[in-house]
């Protein structure tokens, strides 16, 4: 009796050691399966066509991506921390040191030697003359600055390129919720037949901007939806380019019942805008006599990407509230 309940015992003792190791076995097929498909999604790549029509071989899910640093907020805004950046013309307000730790500086132009020790696997540019040289280092997107007609079309674009369309979407929805939020704060403080001018000092020339060239254009001409002058309208929203230099006596043809104003210092700046708001041209500007003339910071208005847009959205907001309290 006692030869048989072991006997019983031993058998199923060996039964359960074979299942375990079965068990121990389909374990490691199936972590090794996931990680040879692991490594199968890092090496597969696809055709992307750009702006210019070319089509260019890029990695599926870049993982080491070089671009410019105007571009930076857009990569962030998607969950895509790049290996590096160009050298910032100007440091953007709105990224912080700890969204920069780790992301290298390669340069402005870019350094081709440091690209190259990087070993990246994706590069993006907005100049057409960086492609040639950068494309025989790595994959290389060109995408255009201020191509695209507003945030919505370049925000999918970088969705598409580094593998994060339905991040795109979901960046899309929130920021035109918020923009639609935004514009009912904003109902009966601007005038229906008002309109909004986006202007700047810039070294010794004064410019009109439009909708797509920095400045906040894309948040107080597109997703506020206010209204330009005339002139801005068809000549510098509707023209060939998104902004154009004009002379200070030309002002009044493009002014607009709200101003928005902005100065890029270089040498002598201070003494032309000194003498320009003390001429009888600037004083009679009606956004002068009826104080709706908003001095911005030009750091703050300066980038069109996405993270600066959100705050530039409430820059814009908060600045005609405040300045139109009834």
């Amino acid at each position: 009796m006692n030869r048989k309940r072991f006997s019983f015992i031993g058998i199923m003792l060996l039964v359960f050691l074979m299942m375990l190791s079965a068990c121990g076995n389909q374990e490691k097929n199936t972590v090794s399966g996931n990680q040879e498909q692991t490594k199968m999604e890092e090496k597969a790549t696809r055709t992307f066509k750009m702006a210019n029509g070319k089509e260019v071989e890029i990695p599926t899910h870049p993982k080491r991506v070089v671009m410019p640093y105007e571009f930076l907020g857009n990569a962030l805004a998607l969950g895509v921390k790049p290996i590096a950046v160009t050298n910032p013309l100007m440091k953007n307000p709105y990224i912080t040191e700890n969204q920069m730790k780790g992301i290298e500086n390669v340069g402005n132009p870019i350094s081709l030697e440091k690209v190259t020790e990087l070993n990246p696997d994706l590069i993006i540019v907005y100049l057409e003359d960086q492609y040639e040289q950068l494309s025989k280092i790595a994959p290389t997107v060109v995408i255009p600055f201020g191509h695209y007609k507003g945030i919505q079309e370049e925000i999918r674009v970088f969705g598409d390129v580094l593998g994060k369309k339905e991040e795109a979407e979901k960046w899309i929805k929130q920021f035109d919720e918020k923009a639609t939020a935004a514009r009912e704060k904003l109902q009966g403080v601007i005038g229906k037949n008002e309109t909004v001018g986006i202007y700047e000092l810039s070294g010794k020339d004064f410019v009109v901007f439009g909708a797509n060239f920095g400045r906040a254009g894309q948040i107080i001409y597109n997703a506020l939806q206010l209204t330009p002058p005339e002139k801005t309208k068809k000549e510098v929203i509707e023209g060939p380019q998104q902004w154009k230099p004009i002379s200070l006596e030309a002002l009044p043809d493009y002014e607009a019942d709200h101003m928005f104003w902005t100065v890029y210092r270089t040498e002598g700046t201070d003494q032309i805008e000194k003498d320009m708001k003390n001429s009888a041209i600037w004083k009679n500007l009606k956004a002068i006599k009826n104080n709706h003339f908003y001095e911005m910071k030009l750091e703050d208005v300066w980038f069109t990407d996405a993270i600066s847009l959100e705050h530039q959205l409430d820059l814009v907001v908060d600045t005609l509230l405040s300045h139109n309290k009834k």
